[in-house]
């Protein structure tokens, strides 16, 4: 961990510490990035509706990460660029790219349904991974105070990376209601004959309906097995939960492996799917590294390469044609895109 100490005595001066101004405006990048790729969807009706669930995750989280904040389960410093109540935007706005990302990687690769809220689950806690151990761990000594990006309020014993198990296995909750909202919204939409009333209605509920679920009893029992264990005081409950929810991922992950790509696949059209997940861990992987947060090397390496890994397992492989058949060879892959705009 870089010692607080040497930072140049310029810092001192900033309202928002170097490396959170960096991730600030990142996230702002990220995340207008994402609303640019809404934006093309080609059907009119249904554009407007796409760009309102991405603001409608920032809601959902956002109301949800106060009351966290409200009920001293972690803080936020508040020498930031710009605040949601008592959350930075900038964290709602990479969790809202993240859920993004995934979902559109596991709408291009045709998961069923039910499965696709796992896997965009899981796909949310394989970045957050790299990111919790990297941003707890960025410090800075703020109104004589040593701060991270954001802090753990309560005092744990046996901590995954310096971060408590239960904070996995709730992002994944996080993004597996969301989607889950989403995807019933869309199809209640759909049957309507894409009437605009019943498009507003499930873009506004799906939020307030996801707030309900992530503070519910049933997200206590799924976190802490509560009420026949106490809150928070249990590691190996907690670590059980996280590997039965870890399982249930890596079974559907495996029960739909042979999953292709279909042949029309875009990658000029689907970037955001690969472009977010790369430029967040990087950018996880260099503040580790640069900052010397030791704590953090093993998880970024590690989870950006299961994250990317996979991701590029399914990108690059060879395509299936509408017929079934698998194609042995596409012009599309030999022109990848490196630009990102």
């Amino acid at each position: 961990m870089i010692n607080i100490d040497y930072r140049p005595e310029i810092l001192a001066y900033l309202s928002t510490p170097i490396t959170w101004a960096i991730a600030e405006i990142l996230a702002f990048i990220i995340f207008f990035y994402c609303v640019v790729d809404v934006l093309k969807v080609k059907d009119e009706k249904t554009r407007i509706f796409r760009v309102f669930e991405l603001f409608g995750f920032i809601v959902y989280a956002g109301i949800f990460e106060n009351i966290g904040v409200l009920g001293n389960t972690y803080n936020y410093s508040f020498d930031r660029l710009v605040m949601f109540g008592v959350v930075p935007l900038s964290i709602l706005m990479f969790e809202a790219a993240i859920f993004y990302s995934a979902l559109k990687f596991a709408e291009a690769l045709k998961f069923p349904k039910w499965a696709t809220p796992i896997v965009v689950g899981f796909l949310g806690v394989l970045q957050d991974l790299t990111i919790d151990p990297a941003a707890v761990f960025d410090l800075y000594i703020v109104n004589g105070v040593m701060e991270g990006r954001w802090n753990w309020t309560l005092h744990y014993d046996g901590m995954l990376f310096g971060i408590p198990f239960f904070n996995f296995t709730g992002w994944f909750l996080l993004m597996f209601y969301y989607t889950t909202l989403i995807l019933v919204g869309r199809k209640l939409f759909e049957k309507s004959g894409n009437k605009s009333s019943r498009g507003w209605a499930y873009v506004i509920i799906s939020p307030l309906v996801g707030v309900l679920l992530i503070i519910s009893p049933l997200t206590q029992f799924l976190l802490f097995l509560y009420p026949f264990f106490p809150l928070y005081l249990n590691r190996t409950v907690e670590i059980v939960m996280l590997s039965l929810i870890a399982g249930i991922s890596l079974a559907t992950i495996f029960k739909f492996r042979k999953l292709k790509r279909s042949e029309t696949f875009s990658y000029k059209e689907n970037k955001v799917i690969w472009v977010v997940p790369v430029i967040l861990h990087a950018f996880d992987i260099i503040l580790a590294f640069s900052l010397g947060i030791t704590i953090a090397y093993v998880p970024v390496l590690l989870f950006a390469g299961i994250h990317l890994g996979y991701l590029a397992f399914y990108i690059f492989r060879k395509p299936k044609s509408s017929d079934g058949k698998i194609v042995e060879k596409s012009n599309e892959m030999e022109k990848i895109p490196i630009d990102i705009a």
